[in-house]
């Protein structure tokens, strides 16, 4: 009895021995498990960061490219196409002078800020404009506003409308063109490759002498090679009863009559 009750002993220790052993193991793979466990989500967490650290920044701005550009002046003159191609090469602004009458505010807005809209939406601030309005004539101009202009700011493109129909029965024909280079004389001499870009003043209705005067500043300009914006053909003829609508009664530009000037100088500008 005592020799069976021994055998039953060291089964019983053998037994809690396995048990114990058994025991420790399975512990010590679950703890290997749990680490690798770790060790995979940590993994997982530095990829993430090293993946934000590298992803490319948005840009906050898009810069303007030569395509976009030469699209833009397709219907411009080869100077003031090569004037803007050339700007942009050189990584410059154009600064672009707008200066007429101060019909240009008329129609509310007035074409010189439909122009100025036209020409953000389509080149953004690569093209600065600065607008210049003047209620006088092209000899009043020249002897007085002109030398205000902060002229040292560099006018690359000058749009100019030279007074025309307030020149009428004031300034004569042979002035008015001596007036327009001599504000292109003033404009090269701070930019040497500076453009002047002409047009003339807005129609009215039953015109007379002013027809004449609007033949010899489009002769003029072909004459001695300005590029010249014919607006003119986009209004209906000075005879014509409906260029009226496009008119206030003291036969200046209303809104109307503003959209319709300033449709061909932004498909000139923009082509649009």
């Amino acid at each position: 009895m005592k020799y069976g009750r021994m055998i039953a002993i060291v089964i019983s220790a053998i037994c809690i021995i396995l048990l114990i052993s058994s025991y420790l193991t399975w512990k010590s793979r679950l703890e290997h498990v749990k680490a690798g466990t770790k060790t995979i989500h940590s993994t997982q967490i530095e990829l993430t960061e090293k993946e934000d650290v590298i992803l490319p920044k948005k840009e906050e701005s898009v810069a303007l490219s030569r395509t976009i550009v030469e699209n833009s002046i397709k219907n411009a003159d080869k100077k003031v196409q090569n004037l803007l191609l050339n700007r942009l090469d050189a990584g410059a602004k154009v600064q672009l002078l707008i200066v007429g009458s101060s019909s240009m505010e008329e129609g509310a807005p007035g074409y010189a800020s439909l122009l100025n809209n036209a020409l953000t939406d389509t080149y953004g601030d690569f093209v600065e404009t600065t607008v210049l309005p003047f209620d006088g004539t092209s000899k009043q101009f020249i002897e007085g506003n002109m030398a205000d202009l902060d002229w040292e700011k560099g006018y690359d493109l000058i749009l100019l409308e030279p007074f025309t129909l307030n020149n009428n029965g004031k300034v004569k024909i042979e002035d008015e063109q001596k007036h327009i280079i001599a504000i292109k004389d003033k404009a090269l001499e701070e930019v040497s490759d500076a453009v002047i870009v002409l047009q003339p003043s807005y129609p009215i209705y039953n015109a007379n002498f002013y027809l004449v005067q609007i033949r010899s500043l489009k002769n003029f300009s072909a004459t001695n090679a300005y590029p010249y914006i014919n607006h003119w053909s986009a209004w209906p003829d000075t005879t014509d009863s409906r260029l009226k609508s496009l008119l206030t009664e003291d036969q200046r530009p209303n809104s109307e009559g503003a959209k319709v000037w300033a449709s061909p100088l932004i498909t000139y500008f923009t082509g649009k």
